[in-house]
């Protein structure tokens, strides 16, 4: 679902909400750093199953053409690179991964599982020049594009955000899982304190009860199913293409 990033509640609401169920208004208890820590928690475990914060970025390419891999990325979707600026995108090729290279950086050669032009190895035989081929290779948080992507401007990287490190406390937890979220909080937060008192077991068994972290029936499921859902626009055109099959 498409979403505004200016409706996200602020941390300090879950975190009221938490304190008031847990009867710690006053952080007796838990200090508020815990609070703040654990919404932060309960959004990345949320984020790592359900892509609801997409980031897009664009690099000038790099003369040794290794892009260092963004702060608070963990799942690559696309990358593009692309002649002339981010303001004004000219010709645009698709990067794609190659299994198994290794390479030091543009002009130092490049070893793969399967190498480019080779027409001795008696399984594989390959006939592809080097400088035809757009492709990339990870290596200890680098991302390494091959040499023919030297003639373009910008790389362009899509790829899904770490909630905890994308968004501002301000404007961090979607409206839409707020009750999964408080239920997330309240039930490691009450789990924290149950050898301290045993009332909180009880409430820690309440809250992991309406959150069925792990089923399809409690707030949290709700959650990944709010993200989930198609805007009725989207809808909308995916049954128009479906009907027309000329696209």
């Amino acid at each position: 679902m498409d979403q505004n990033l200016n409706n996200y509640l602020a941390i300090r609401e879950i975190v009221s909400d938490v304190m008031v169920i847990l009867d710690d208004e006053d952080n007796k208890l838990l200090t508020p750093g815990f609070y703040r820590g654990k919404v932060k928690d309960a959004l990345d475990e949320l984020g790592f199953d359900i892509d609801f914060l997409p980031q897009v970025n664009d690099y000038l390419l790099p003369d040794d053409l290794m892009v260092d891999i963004p702060k608070g990325c963990f799942n690559m979707q696309g990358i593009q690179i692309y002649t002339g600026t981010p303001e004004e995108v000219g010709y645009v090729e698709n990067v794609y991964w190659r299994k198994g290279v290794q390479t030091r950086g543009q002009g130092t050669g490049v070893s793969a599982s399967v190498n480019s032009y080779n027409v001795t190895d008696p399984f594989f035989r390959v006939r592809v020049w080097e400088n035809e081929l757009y492709y990339f290779s990870v290596q200890n948080g680098i991302i390494r594009l091959s040499d023919a992507c030297a003639n373009f401007d910008y790389v362009r990287l899509t790829y899904s955000g770490i909630p905890s490190m994308n968004l501002d406390e301000l404007k961090m937890v979607p409206r839409e899982c707020r009750r999964g979220i408080t239920d997330w909080v309240t039930d490691k937060c009450a789990g924290a304190l149950k050898m301290r008192d045993a009332r909180y077991r009880i409430i820690q068994l309440d809250a992991s009860r309406s959150l069925d972290e792990f089923g399809f029936y409690g707030s949290w499921h709700l959650a990944k199913q709010r993200l989930l859902k198609l805007d009725k626009k989207k809808i909308k055109d995916v049954i128009l293409y479906n009907q027309k099959l000329n696209y």
